[in-house]
């Protein structure tokens, strides 16, 4: 893999882009949990991209015009803690207006919650440790996908879990091949994303 192709696939997996990917996901090929269609479903994804994406990245934006960052990359672990911490904190209000205020469906809350307890993890360890949040990310994803197929009915969705996985394999080469991480911290943000979803998501829907 080129340093090209490590950096597309970088931006393109870029953690908080993951939760609009996993609706997305749901939305075309397990629709009948979300029970939507139509302009329902895309003023749904609108909403998701809007809280779990450009919101954030916002608040990312304004921390490095003020300085308390350097870059969006964030190589330096100490710069992470902040950042981390103000989308764990966002994603969790997120989390909750979605369940109080829209009445989505179980799925959804229970979704942004996992990605909201994966956030959080994240913070602590990152206060000690560098920890692959791309790492984290898509192998949150594989595991929603893969115990929404345990309990699901018998459908396609197979498909999306076995190119997630791929995904997973692709976003750990590519972090690897930018020196971003070494192997380490991509194993364990691998293993720890996909427990906390996979779990969360068996035991709570």
């Amino acid at each position: 893999m080129s340093k090209f192709w490590a950096h597309f696939i970088s931006i393109i997996f870029q953690p908080l882009l993951v939760p609009s990917y996993i609706f997305l996901g749901i939305l075309l090929f397990l629709p009948y949990t979300l029970n939507m269609s139509g302009d329902l479903a895309w003023r749904f994804m609108s909403m998701v991209f809007m809280t779990t994406f450009l919101i954030p990245l916002m608040g990312m934006l304004l921390l490095k015009f003020t300085r308390n960052i350097s870059n969006l990359n964030m190589e330096d672990r100490k710069e992470r803690v902040f950042p981390f911490l103000f989308n764990a904190i966002f994603y969790g209000a997120t989390t909750y207006l979605f369940w109080e205020k829209f009445r989505f469906p179980n799925l959804v809350t229970v979704i942004l919650l996992s990605v909201t307890i994966s956030i959080v993890i994240l913070t602590i360890i990152t206060i000690w440790w560098k920890i692959s949040a791309h790492a984290i990310a898509i192998a949150g994803a594989t595991g929603i996908y893969l115990a929404l197929l345990i309990k699901s009915e018998p459908s396609d969705f197979y498909y999306a879990v076995a190119v997630s996985f791929l995904f997973c394999g692709l976003v750990g080469s590519a972090r690897l091949k930018l020196a971003a991480h070494d192997s380490r911290q991509v194993w364990f943000g691998f293993l720890l994303g996909f427990f906390v979803n996979f779990l969360t998501i068996l035991i709570f829907i």
